[in-house]
């Protein structure tokens, strides 16, 4: 072993023998907290992160380990960085707001673990746009989540499958499903279609008539009869007013009810439709999805299936797919089923 290499490995384990002796007492003298301080400071410059993030945890968990220490752990980076963001029972509430909001991702994800978050620092976290973050924050059940942060990560799962099946796992929280759709498994997309259509149903009123673009069909044939997938993703955009990438994602969706709702909401006949289904099949063609899919066209109310393509594509022009608020569904409604595989399966973010 080289000089060096023999120092720093003598200096890792002083320190945790000393952080072991540290953590072993329930109360401190001032005299012995300074003088942790100094030697514990010193012995975590010398070493890297990776060294010190084994005693990081043990420091966070003891309740009268010196803050100076732990300004010397986020000093490091690293695991050892993180490991402080999460678990330090108190941090300055302004290193953790600029870390929350300028700090990079992974410190950000961290946070966003904690045990205890405000409602400033959620609304910060919610508003970052990493899919870690996201997920960190979906993902933590210690905390409280008001309704303009569950809606808000609600429209963020619309493009982060990941996201979306955490939000649609967690069976306490009072949540909108619709934008999660395409993360849905087979039971909850069935729930969510039966919940829209009992409030389409209920809503009461004459059923709206499709008003399709025949500019928009003309396109959406011709894409579906030269078979291009994104020629097609972009007209089905233009057609709904909605990103290109939310198309597409219906497209590549496999159960494909996200898509036979949009073109229902367009006004696609069937034949055009049966053509698109059988398009979309990157295998062998599944004739029996296909005429599960017309079924749905067939049977759902189109108010219902409008709603619910505006909720999954975030549509920007409502007088185009409308969106009535009696027809609106929560996580609550998907079924228990739903919520008894959430309790089994949770929802895990590592540190």
């Amino acid at each position: 072993m080289f000089h060096g290499e023999s120092e720093r490995f003598s200096a890792a384990a002083l320190l945790g023998a000393i952080v072991g002796r540290f953590v072993a007492h329930p109360r401190q003298s001032p005299s012995d907290l300074d003088q942790f301080e100094k030697l514990a400071c010193g012995l975590i410059e010398l070493l890297d992160a990776e060294a010190v993030a084994d005693c990081a945890a043990d420091l966070c968990a003891y309740p009268e380990t010196p803050p100076g220490v732990f300004t010397a752990l986020l000093e490091k980076g690293g695991r050892a960085a993180r490991m402080v963001l999460e678990r330090a029972p108190s941090l300055h509430a302004g290193l953790l707001r600029v870390t929350a909001e300028h700090g990079p991702a992974e410190l950000a994800a961290a946070i966003a673990r904690r045990e205890t978050l405000d409602c400033r620092m959620i609304v910060v976290l919610a508003s970052r746009g990493e899919s870690e973050v996201l997920c960190a924050l979906a993902a933590n059940r210690r905390i409280h989540l008001d309704q303009a942060a569950r809606r808000a990560l609600a429209q963020r799962g619309r493009d982060d499958l990941r996201l979306a099946r955490i939000l649609l796992d967690r069976d306490d929280l009072s949540l909108d499903v619709e934008p999660l759709f395409l993360a849905a498994d087979a039971r909850e997309r069935c729930a969510i279609l039966l919940a829209a259509t009992s409030r389409a149903l209920s809503c009461g009123g004459p059923e709206p008539v499709s008003r399709p673009a025949p500019q928009i069909l003309a396109r959406i044939r011709q894409c579906a009869r030269a078979r291009d997938p994104d020629a097609l993703a972009g007209a089905l955009a233009e057609g709904l007013d909605c990103r290109k990438a939310r198309t597409r994602a219906m497209l590549a969706d496999p159960g494909g009810e996200a898509l036979a709702l949009a073109l229902l909401t367009l006004g696609v006949d069937e034949e055009l439709a049966i053509r698109i289904f059988l398009g979309a099949e990157r295998a062998a063609p599944d004739v029996e999805r296909v005429r599960a899919l017309i079924a749905l066209m067939r049977s759902i109310p189109l108010r219902a299936a409008q709603w619910l393509v505006a909720a999954i594509t975030g549509a920007a022009r409502p007088d185009r797919v409308v969106t009535p608020a009696c027809q609106r569904v929560s996580v609550s409604e998907v079924g228990p089923a739903r919520r008894k595989k959430g309790r089994r399966r949770g929802a895990e973010v590592g540190s």
